[in-house]
């Protein structure tokens, strides 16, 4: 039987490996470690070859006939350090990077790799992300246009209804004719301009939603008895008048308010939309 002993335990001082680590390595026992190194048994060929791995060392250090001379010269270059991922001794010819810290070449490879791949990977994600807005920009961009467009075609059909019904009325009175005229053309440009910002979030749309607001009336003391609930019945009926008073007054003078300020908000209102989209004010 060839005696590994010599070989194992050299290597493994070398290495600054104990008895129970280099056995955790090699899935075995530190008995079966001290075994081998005491030359009462010896390891299989399957488990030499993760040895020669390990120590990163030829295979034949295990199985030449002078072990001796063959452990005294295969590391004629000295241990540098260890690899800080594998934990194996690093020499000069297994050395891929020495600062920061250590690195065989298996692993800085193994570290490039990876790098590589996340960097691949980032890039993916970022082009994705880029691919994604400017979908979503075009979406926007077509669900403004529909929006824009719908609000300028629905003003035009009713201004251009309104329109015809104001010169039908004034040719058939006949009563001052172009000034009256004038009048109908000088409205038609307030209800177009009014009725086309209805659609976009913006000054008018806000100011007409001002209006109309429903507020909150007090509450009603009376008895438990028929003038008592005849009198409750005839506040509420009171109440809900004056609620709705108020309602329609002050939706009236918001309309009203944005009617006169609709020609002056109309244009940049389209700029704004066109530029920025319905959901920027």
């Amino acid at each position: 039987m060839k005696q590994y002993g010599k070989v194992i335990s050299k290597l493994r001082k070398e290495n600054n490996m104990t008895q129970a680590e280099l056995g955790a390595k090699l899935n075995v026992t530190y008995q079966a470690v001290s075994k081998w190194e005491n030359d009462q048994s010896q390891p299989d060929f399957a488990t030499m070859v993760e040895m020669a791995k390990l120590f990163n060392v030829p295979l034949n250090v295990f199985v030449d006939e002078n072990t001796e001379t063959v452990t005294d010269n295969i590391h004629d270059d000295p241990v540098i350090g260890y690899c800080k991922t594998c934990g194996i001794a690093v020499r000069k010819e297994n050395l891929a990077q020495e600062r920061p810290y250590i690195l065989c070449k298996d692993c800085f490879e193994d570290l490039a790799k990876q790098e590589k791949e996340a960097r691949e990977k980032a890039e993916a994600d970022e082009a994705e992300r880029i691919r994604k807005e400017k979908e979503d920009a075009v979406a926007a961009d077509k669900r403004n246009k529909h929006v824009r467009d719908k609000g300028l075609i629905w003003s035009a059909v009713i201004t251009g209804i309104l329109l015809v019904i104001g010169i039908i009325s004034v040719i058939i009175t006949g009563k001052n004719i172009p000034v009256t005229l004038l009048g109908v053309f000088g409205g038609a440009i307030f209800c177009y301009t009014f009725i086309a910002q209805l659609f976009w979030k913006g000054f008018i749309a806000e100011t007409c939603l001002f209006g109309g607001k429903i507020v909150g009336m007090p509450g009603v003391i009376f008895t438990f008895d028929l003038d008592g609930f005849i009198f409750l019945i005839a506040m509420k009926i009171l109440f809900a008048l004056l609620r709705m008073t108020i309602f329609i007054a002050t939706f009236l003078i918001s309309a009203c308010f944005a009617i006169i300020c609709s020609p002056f908000t109309f244009v940049p209102a389209m700029l704004r939309v066109r530029r920025y989209g319905l959901d920027n004010d």
